[in-house]
């Protein structure tokens, strides 16, 4: 195994649900994040590039997540490394 098999990929998919949606987050994420947006059957795709800063990642998904809860999404699905994930909202507090 090289140095280069626990190496991140420079590019995380998201699958958005609507056209809106995609505009929201692409607006959220643009210009910190360079990517394309694409309609893949009934299901949109936006990409977004990783820079080589370690923190790049974690700082993206913080920023979709706050998208999700903003949006009322109650999840979305992305892809990193080949994988697959489930990015789900923040649970709200309930007052006691």
């Amino acid at each position: 195994m090289t140095d280069n098999d626990h190496q991140l990929s420079g590019e995380v998919l998201f699958e958005i649900p609507t056209c809106t949606n995609v505009e929201l987050l692409s607006e959220r994420i643009r210009p910190q994040w360079a990517g394309w947006a694409i309609l893949e059957g009934d299901v949109w795709i936006v990409a977004a590039e990783l820079s080589d800063d370690p923190s790049d990642l974690a700082a993206l998904l913080r920023q979709v997540e706050a998208y999700v809860a903003d949006t009322g999404l109650q999840a979305i699905r992305y892809r990193l490394d080949g994988c697959f994930h489930i990015m789900e909202a923040p649970a709200l507090e309930h007052a006691a």
